[in-house]
Order: C-alpha cells, then structure tokens, then sequence
C-alpha cells in the first residue's frame, strides 16, 4: 500500500469513527434498551446454532451494542464466556464472566474481576463475539484504531467463526482494509444476524 492510499485509508476510518461515535451517542434510552433486548436475542440464537459452548464476548461501553441479556442468559445456560482484558502492551488477556463483581480497567472499560486468563485462552472459543465499530459486506471489521483485536484474530484459526456486534447501520457497503485488517464472518445486530462472503477459510 503507498503512503497516498494508507493516508487515504486512515483518513476515512478517521471519518466512519466520528460519524458511529457521534450516531451512537444521540441513540435514546428507550431505544437502547430495546435494541439491547433484540440484540440479545439473535445472540442466543447464533450460540445455540453454533453448538458452542465457549465463546468470547464483552463488556459493553456506555454507547456500544448492549450483550447484557446474552451474558445473563449464558451464565444459566452453562456456556463459557471469555471477556476481554485490555494490558498495557495492547494485547489482550481474558476473564471468564461471573456473578463476580467487576473492575474498570484501562480506558475506563468495564472488566471481570476474576482470575486472568492469556491471550491465547481464546484459542479455546468455537465462537467468538467481537465489539467493533462498523463492518462492511465483505467482512472488513473496523475497530477503534488500537489494534487489540487485530492481534488476537490474526493468532486464531481461520475456521473458528467471528461475528462483529454492532447495530444495523453499522454495517457499510465498503471500509479501506489494510494489510493488518482480519476480516469477520459475520455481524450481529439487534435487527439480525448476517453472514458474509467467505474469505477466512
């Protein structure tokens, strides 16, 4: 990639970042609340489709996709829910979710406060959950510039699915995709779920 088109790239994540932030921010109460339910929903379904009885998932911001009930529903359910914990090197560890109280951890991100898991924990997942900021029909996963999840997907086994959580109008026609971008199976959102091209496995 030249230094024109890595510019341009960068310049429109840039873009698609400010514009979710600022569409996220101005969603009402009530509406993240039933988007939250809806979510939840089609979360379970994919899970009980999968079969898989490890997953990895997360403790949502303040304006991010809501996978409350999910997380709920899992602990009855017996499915083991990885959560990302964020470390100083931008990497990732892991906690298995709990009725155990959580901690906030770095950027003011809720944590489970439980045992630390490593990075390579998730390799233990048949399905993995992941935050994003946007998503686009060919699987280019956007995230919010750090990279933590850049890294853990590239160490995976391309045949484990990966599905973005995000909302609906979350889920653009085209993002820049640079050389470090994996790409994701799938996004779930509280209108559904949706599969795209296969280009993983």
């Amino acid at each position: 990639m030249g230094a024109a088109t890595s510019a341009a790239s960068g310049e429109r994540k840039r873009e698609v970042r400010a514009t979710v932030r600022a569409r996220r921010a101005a969603r009402s109460p009530e509406r993240r609340e039933r988007d939250a339910a809806e979510l939840s929903h089609h979360l379970i379904e994919l899970v009980r489709a999968a079969g898989a009885r490890t997953v990895t998932c997360y403790l949502p911001m303040a304006d991010e996709p809501d996978p409350s009930g999910f997380l709920d529903w899992a602990l009855g359910a017996g499915v083991d829910v990885l959560l990302p914990v964020s470390l100083p090197d931008r990497g990732l560890a892991w906690a298995r979710h709990s009725v155990a109280p959580q901690v906030v951890g770095r950027h003011g991100i809720r944590e489970p406060a439980g045992p630390r898991l490593p990075g390579s924990a998730a390799r233990d997942a048949e399905l993995l959950l992941v935050p994003a900021c946007a998503v686009d029909v060919t699987g280019t996963r956007l995230g919010w510039g750090l990279g933590y999840y850049d890294r853990v997907l590239a160490t995976l086994d391309p045949r484990v699915p990966v599905f973005a959580v995000v909302f609906a109008e979350d889920v653009l026609d085209r993002l820049p995709r640079d050389p470090h971008d994996v790409p994701v199976d799938g996004a779930v959102t509280p209108a559904g779920t949706r599969r795209f091209p296969d280009q993983r496995h």
